[in-house]
């Protein structure tokens, strides 16, 4: 008699297990499928397996990159300082060269909560350009890879080079409320603020974006504080110097190639940002 009560307790113990999972699943707190995978799961799998799977499904629902991309805010303008590369309105050197510098001397008043203004900038990049002169022996087109260099050891930034150059990730980032240094095919933006035809190489800066728009510093025209590219016009327009023949293309120094020799070249660089991060 034992025996038959005990079988007896078991199977009702099992009625009300299935009683209880068909009721979580008409009520959509548990899917069927789920239901089906966990008895399957329970029976015939060891434990370490049932915990990685756990694991996997959690995994799964909270995985905070997709959270961040779900939730991006329609709209963000980060309060970025603004001033030209020729802050003096002289585009002589080393000014008409000083995008990247005058890049990075926004971010770096940003991050640090700096005054920048005209006198300030162009104080800013006479100190900088003597820097990369003495470290680089060059300071007219500069290839990320320095770029960064010079955010980390000139500026002290916390920066990361990307090669996911989507409009979504770029969103990203700035969601999260770092800036996004951007070196450009410069013609390829239709900039009608620049000196035409337009800088062959050219950095600007994105502080945000509102609907299929980026909003940036763009160095290049005193017009430049705020503006406004399609991303899409934005985004195709980005290209780090090329490397060809295993050297960086640097477009200033080709005195002998077209123009159009030269912004084919440009189009031919790795499509790549710099992320500031903060200090």
């Amino acid at each position: 008699m034992r025996y038959n009560g005990a079988v007896l307790m078991k199977q009702k113990a099992d009625y009300s297990v299935i009683i209880l999972l068909a009721f979580l699943v008409l009520s959509g707190c548990v899917k069927q499928s789920d239901v089906v995978v966990e008895k399957k799961t329970t029976m015939e799998q060891p434990a370490a397996m049932i915990a990685e799977k756990v694991v996997a499904v959690e995994d799964k629902v909270i995985a905070p990159e997709e959270a961040v991309v779900d939730k991006l805010p329609t709209k963000v303008n980060l309060n970025v300082a603004f001033a030209t590369q020729a802050p003096n309105s002289d585009w002589g050197l080393p000014y008409q060269e000083a995008c990247e510098e005058a890049a990075l001397i926004q971010a770096r008043k940003y991050f640090y909560n700096e005054k920048l203004d005209k006198a300030i900038m162009d104080v800013e990049i006479k100190k900088v350009v003597e820097w990369e002169t003495a470290h680089f022996n060059l300071y007219t087109d500069t290839a990320l890879s320095e770029v960064k260099r010079m955010a980390e050891e000139y500026f002290d930034l916390d920066v990361e080079v990307s090669e996911d150059v989507s409009v979504g990730n770029i969103k990203k980032q700035l969601a999260l409320g770092f800036l996004v240094l951007a070196p450009t095919a410069g013609r390829e933006l239709g900039n009608p603020n620049f000196k035409q035809p337009g800088p062959i190489y050219h950095f600007v800066v994105i502080r945000g974006y509102k609907g299929s728009n980026f909003i940036v510093n763009d160095v290049g025209t005193r017009k430049g504080e705020g503006y406004v590219y399609a991303a899409g016009v934005l985004t195709n327009a980005i290209h780090d110097l090329a490397v060809i023949d295993g050297q960086i293309f640097r477009p200033d120094e080709e005195t002998a190639l077209d123009d159009s020799v030269k912004q084919s070249n440009m189009l031919t660089g790795t499509p790549r940002v710099l992320i500031v991060k903060g200090r």
